[in-house]
């Protein structure tokens, strides 16, 4: 009975680990908090955005910046003032 126990036990554990390794989203990297006032400087600066839901595995709607090698969470309504920077922005101009 109790290498049954053992086995019943150990079959549970490799299928976690399997389901786990398969699934690279498994635990979700979600923002918990927001910055709402990020320097104009520092928004030129991002490379891309993306959007975090609340409808998904997160609690709050954020969008997550990408500047360096940093991510940042911020206020949804930044994703207009990006837009804005990104329409202004002149192209690089080389001689």
């Amino acid at each position: 009975m109790e290498l049954k126990a053992t086995s019943l036990l150990l079959l549970t554990c490799v299928a976690i680990i399997i389901l786990t390794e398969v699934d690279a989203n498994a635990i979700p990297t979600c923002c918990l908090t927001l910055s709402r006032s990020i320097p104009r400087q520092t928004l030129r600066q991002v490379k891309r955005y993306d959007i975090q839901s609340r409808s998904g595995r997160c609690e709050i709607d954020a969008l997550i910046l990408h500047i360096r090698d940093k991510k940042i969470c911020a206020h949804p309504k930044l994703r207009k003032v990006l837009e804005k920077l990104k329409r202004n922005r002149k192209p690089n101009k080389r001689s």
